[in-house]
């Protein structure tokens, strides 16, 4: 169906920057072209940049500077269904009158979603978009942490959020991650929010990172944590299991959903 290298290799491209990784027994059933030849598309490919290549597949780039995250709000309908699997899958391991952190991010929002019929539990958290919706359609004791307004995130950070939270004790944390990778850890793209998040992982014994497939193996700009700071990854089905396999020889729990 694709007969020119330039062409096949552009919807390769394009695959890894929508989606954050593609796998070579994929891509070769797709073009209907053998493995080999698929390694070697993305070899070329890695020459530019654009990926690094990973066992039985490829991730996108660190040095991609396009693969930025867009706003909290645009972000809403990418991976929507993995992100309510995951979703559910964290909201399941809160407890009967315990109190837990959520931060900011898409997939908390979903936590959030999955949690708006309790009543019997407390949420904090410093993401407007989560205190607006469970302000609105939650049932349980809800407690906003104020401090200066990140628009684009939709989060409240810096010195007087980081004070707040440091004089809480969560029973549980859950928060998302714009990278997790065995070796640079937990990572984000916004170092302004970068003290802030490690204040709220200092604030409870068990971090639970809720991430979609497509941050598995990325690393951003800013480390927030080693890898080992989580308790435990929800991620769904869909993330390299070489990295996966990587991130729980260190000790981190991972459940795939």
């Amino acid at each position: 169906m694709f007969k020119l290298k330039e062409e096949r290799q552009r919807i390769i491209v394009n695959e890894i920057k929508n989606n954050g990784s593609v796998m070579v027994a994929d891509l070769a059933k797709k073009f209907n072209v053998s493995c080999m030849t698929i390694r070697r598309d993305l070899k070329e490919i890695e020459v530019v940049e654009v990926l690094k290549r990973t066992y039985g597949g490829a991730i996108l780039s660190i040095k991609d500077k396009n693969h930025s995250e867009p706003p909290t709000l645009d972000r809403m309908d990418l991976m929507r269904k993995e992100k309510n699997r995951i979703a559910h899958a964290a909201a399941e391991l809160v407890h009967e009158k315990e109190m837990i952190f959520l931060g900011s991010g898409t997939t908390t929002l979903y936590v959030a979603q999955a949690l708006q019929e309790r009543d019997d539990i407390t949420v904090v958290s410093n993401a407007l978009t989560i205190l607006n919706y469970l302000a609105t359609n939650g049932k349980m004791n809800l407690i906003g942490v104020g401090g200066f307004l990140r628009r684009k995130e939709f989060s409240m950070i810096g010195h007087f959020a980081d004070k707040v939270i440091s004089d809480l004790r969560m029973d549980k944390v859950i928060m998302g991650m714009r990278g997790v990778h065995p070796r640079f850890g937990l990572t984000s793209d916004h170092p302004q929010e970068l003290l802030t998040d490690r204040t709220i992982m200092g604030i409870s014994d068990t971090v639970i990172i809720v991430a979609d497939h497509t941050k598995i193996g990325h690393v951003a700009t800013s480390r927030t944590a080693p890898v080992e700071k989580a308790s435990l990854l929800i991620t769904s089905v869909e993330a390299p299991i070489e990295i996966v396999n990587a991130i729980i020889s260190l000790g981190v729990r991972v459940e795939l959903v």
